[in-house]
């Protein structure tokens, strides 16, 4: 004769029901990663090729429990999405909460430069000059162009800066206030892409 579960949960002692909850929701968050990053048709490869980390990082991410905002930002925003926090209250208001301490909206200017060797990077510099510069770290074209997406750049754009820097290598500016773009990012948008704050330029 089947069983039912809350007969077989209340006989439960609370330690185990305490890890059954607790791996429940591991395995919802588990398959909620799973299932985005599937549908965006990308591997745990590309994600870790686009956030500059060990492959083996994004199966730990898929099957955390809980992690930093920042971490689940930069999940989402690799998969081409963008993360969106709200305070639902019982009266039935909704406040979106957009600031996030350090990561204000100040508008940056992004090149994207040829190393040389099969080698490509991004860096952010803020306009006005209010504001640390950035930059991705060295990677190779295929990781290039899913940055340029995670910044979501039109289509067209990203190969036409892929083709200009395959044939003259160089820096081209891809967003700015100059005469032909006025796209500016802000600190949301580099973190999400995988610029981290530099020093250097």
């Amino acid at each position: 004769m089947a069983r039912n579960y809350k007969e077989l949960r209340a006989k439960m002692d609370p330690a185990s029901r305490l890890d059954n909850q607790r791996r429940v929701r591991e395995e919802l968050q588990r398959m909620a990663l799973e299932e985005l990053r599937g549908a965006k048709q990308l591997t745990q490869a590309d994600m870790a090729e686009m956030l500059d980390v060990p492959q083996s990082s994004i199966s730990r991410i898929e099957q955390r429990a809980d992690m930093y905002l920042s971490t689940l930002r930069n999940y989402v925003h690799a998969a081409g999405g963008e993360l969106r926090i709200q305070a639902v209250f019982p009266d039935g208001g909704t406040v979106v909460i957009d600031r996030f301490g350090e990561y204000e909206e100040r508008p940056y200017v992004v090149h994207a430069v040829a190393h040389g060797g099969g080698l490509f990077r991004m860096r952010a510099f803020p306009l006005n000059h209010q504001g640390v510069p950035f930059s991705t770290r060295p990677f190779k074209m295929p990781g290039l162009t899913r940055a340029m997406r995670a910044l979501h750049l039109p289509e067209r754009q990203i190969v036409g800066i892929r083709e200009s820097l395959e044939k003259n290598p160089g820096s081209i500016e891809i967003g700015g206030t100059g005469p032909s773009i006025t796209q500016v990012f802000t600190v949301l948008d580099l973190v999400a892409a995988g610029f981290e704050e530099t020093s250097t330029e």
